[in-house]
């Protein structure tokens, strides 16, 4: 099944920010080995798409309410470089074995104390992984995200 293609201008049926044909290009510039399915390649990027639009909260509004994907957004024109190579980085990432939607139940027993403040249970960062070489692109067009804080001066 060929990807759909998000063209900048807010695709409500979109699954991808990159052609197959882009990320192909993409690997082979960085020495990667994909699979030698097109069809496997393909899910792969559909599944980074997906996880690019859900895992990470992005700063400013989509152009079209019913898009499909977190891109276009009204502070940028298109689709920035840097998501669609988080899309590549993403999908090479989920053909070895990532599962961005891995769940798990976030607690933890160790309790932390210094002085007289306690930290402990629901309060310490779990150990879900984080994706640096993802997150090193999204980082200028995130609000928030898994280890962002979007701080605001009140």
């Amino acid at each position: 099944m060929t990807l759909n293609l998000e063209d900048g201008t807010g695709v409500a049926d979109a699954d991808s920010y990159v052609a197959l044909a882009g990320y192909q290009v993409y690997g082979a510039a960085r020495g990667w080995v994909l699979e030698t399915d097109d069809a496997a390649n393909e899910v792969n990027l559909r599944r980074a798409f997906d996880a690019l639009n859900r895992n990470w909260m992005y700063l400013g509004k989509p152009v079209q309410v019913d898009q499909a994907g977190a891109f276009p957004r009204f502070l940028w024109e298109g689709i920035p470089k840097a998501i669609i190579s988080a899309q590549c980085e993403l999908a090479f990432l989920i053909q070895g074995g990532l599962d961005p939607f891995a769940t798990g139940d976030g607690s933890t027993s160790e309790i932390i104390k210094i002085g007289p403040i306690t930290i402990g249970g629901d309060t310490l960062p779990t150990d879900a992984g984080r994706i640096k070489a993802v997150e090193g692109l999204l980082r200028p067009f995130l609000g928030s995200g898994p280890g962002f804080v979007r701080m605001i001066r009140g």
